[in-house]
């Protein structure tokens, strides 16, 4: 390996010193809480989208080229190698776009999709107890929650998959810290994911947007291991002149990348999905529930439903005809009609019955998206005219799940037993939810990985 003089402390440095060296002891205990709570989350969504076509297409792709015992693949009979049951587990995170999301003002990511999956696979290799699962993963975390905070609004917007390019980063970290990487190694495992990090939003409501989390837990699985091995990449990988950040935005703010690390932490505003839709469209969501309860209006009485979001929101979601599953998970007017009409907005309101049901076609066209640049993206103002006269109103400040209004550990498991019982059974889903509570206790956390074949 090339000498690297890790005493000059470059901002990529700093993380991979950070990443490397985390001890579980120096997390506060409500964010190991969080910790826990993301695992009962991601075996949710994970269980879920393995039922996904796209999912089984990818599954068909690993028994042609990756044939092995290695590693699980979730929620099927499968075994592959490590790289690979990253790769699928993580695509299966993300394909239902109903895994966690941090989504401060400056980015957005889904950590989760990222990061069990390389630890999970790392420990099917060799045993990994709970306390240094718990302890990559928050290092895996934070890594990709400043990187992202430092590319800014601006990489996304030019079109970045931020969970794709950031979670290239943080899956390295994650693993840089399970397989106890030194300092200069973990520099070089960064650095070598850095150079792989991709995902583009062109491809947004097709099979590739999971691609993105799906290839960073792969990709930074591998990037460690080579690492280990002696592979090389540079100090600066990260904020270096021609590095991630100015190459992939148009305004970082490197600074981001080390302003309190080891002392504040990300993990503790990360936030969970009450819908298997895209975040931005859920305080919509949130407001037409509410009124529709709170008001009981039949939906035939429905003239029109204004929605007053965040720019990024309007921008992202704003997709008013969508025609595939992908799509209607990003069609605010999608999302909304269907609450008008249902009450509800759950996984089978994406199916393709629902989307090309006439009459959420015909509600669609009564769902107005308008703009507010000083709202927030967990923000809306919902708006029903109603044909006898009335005018409702509802604002949502912090939709449910974020951490202004969070789900609670109940709903969270809840979450995962609704998905897990019809695969698994039900005595076997309990387990797995208490294993997933108790997952600092064990000894080797492939257990809870395992418990998830059928």
């Amino acid at each position: 390996m090339t000498e690297l003089d890790t005493s000059v402390r470059t901002p990529t440095v700093a993380l991979a010193e950070f990443a490397a060296g985390l001890e579980l002891a120096a997390v506060p205990e409500a964010v190991r809480h969080e910790v826990r709570r993301s695992l009962v989350d991601w075996l949710a969504v994970t269980l879920g989208g393995s039922t996904e076509p796209a999912s089984a297409r990818l599954r068909g792709v690993a028994r042609r080229v990756a044939p092995g015992t290695q590693a699980t693949v979730v929620g099927s009979a499968d075994r592959t190698t490590a790289p690979f049951a990253a790769l699928l587990n993580g695509y299966a995170t993300h394909v239902l776009d109903f895994d966690d999301t941090y989504n401060p003002p400056r980015t957005t990511i889904h950590g989760s999709s990222t990061n069990w999956p390389v630890i999970f696979a790392l420990a099917e290799l060799s045993p990994v107890d709970g306390e240094r699962a718990l302890a990559g993963y928050v290092a895996g975390f934070e890594t990709e929650a400043r990187v992202a905070a430092a590319a800014g609004p601006a990489h996304y917007e030019v079109g970045w998959h931020v969970t794709g390019t950031a979670g290239h980063v943080g899956a390295a970290a994650v693993a840089s810290r399970v397989l106890g990487l030194s300092t200069a190694e973990a520099v070089h495992a960064l650095g070598t994911a850095v150079t792989q990090a991709a995902g583009l939003k062109e491809l947004y409501g097709s099979d590739c947007k999971a691609l993105h989390p799906g290839k960073a837990a792969m990709d930074g699985l591998l990037s460690a291991l080579l690492a280990q091995e002696g592979f090389t990449a540079t100090a600066t990988s990260i904020e270096g002149r021609q590095g991630l950040l100015r190459v992939l935005s148009p305004d970082p703010d490197p600074s981001l990348l080390t302003e309190g690390l080891n002392t504040s932490w990300h993990l503790g505003a990360n936030g969970h999905k009450a819908y298997a839709s895209g975040s931005l469209t859920h305080p919509t969501v949130d407001a037409v529930l509410t009124l529709r309860s709170r008001n009981g209006f039949s939906p035939d009485d429905v003239l029109a439903v204004r929605a007053t979001v965040h720019p990024y929101a309007a921008t992202v979601t704003g997709n008013p005809s969508p025609v595939t599953k992908m799509q209607a998970k990003f069609s605010l007017p999608h999302c909304a009609a269907v609450a008008v009409l249902k009450g509800r907005l759950t996984l089978p309101d994406f199916e393709a019955e629902t989307v090309n049901d006439p009459a959420v076609v015909r509600m669609r066209e009564r769902i107005q998206v308008e703009v507010d640049p000083s709202s927030n993206k967990r923000a809306a103002t919902v708006v029903v005219e109603l044909a006898d006269g009335r005018t409702l109103r509802e604002s949502v400040r912090e939709n449910r799940g974020t951490p202004g209004n969070p789900m609670t550990d109940a709903e969270l498991e809840r979450k995962l037993l609704d998905i897990a019982v019809p695969i698994l059974g039900p005595d076997r889903a309990r387990v797995l939810a208490e294993k997933a509570w108790r997952v600092d206790e064990l000894a080797d956390v492939a257990e809870v990985v395992r418990a998830t074949a059928t």
